[in-house]
């Protein structure tokens, strides 16, 4: 398995992935298979989950794997920024402790 790591760049986060490719060639025609690796690649616990088969190229494995990384990426910004909102705030939990203060003692 051929590895390989990107930096992936979006707004002001930077984060370092580790992928793998693989390649079967039939009749000269090659067909890459693009995995996710969990950890680095010397970390004995990495496992290798399989993103897309069936690439015509390793430099459209490599475009694919960055463009699926950075969606990645967007989502867990997205996810985190919703969560930020849904939160309450320190002066609403300050309220709901004290509603669930008052029923208690009645």
């Amino acid at each position: 398995m051929y590895k390989f790591r990107r930096n992936i760049y979006l707004e002001d986060r930077t984060i370092e992935i580790w992928f793998g490719l693989t390649s079967k060639s039939r009749n000269r025609h090659s067909n890459f298979t693009l995995y996710l690796l969990t950890e680095g690649p010397d970390s004995p616990f990495s496992y290798a989950e399989q993103i897309k088969s069936g690439i015509n190229s390793k430099s459209e494995a490599e475009r694919y794997a960055i463009k699926y990384a950075k969606d990645l990426l967007r989502q867990l910004l997205e996810q985190e920024k919703t969560q930020k909102n849904t939160e309450p705030s320190p002066d609403e939990k300050a309220d709901f402790d004290n509603k669930q203060e008052t029923n208690e003692q009645a």
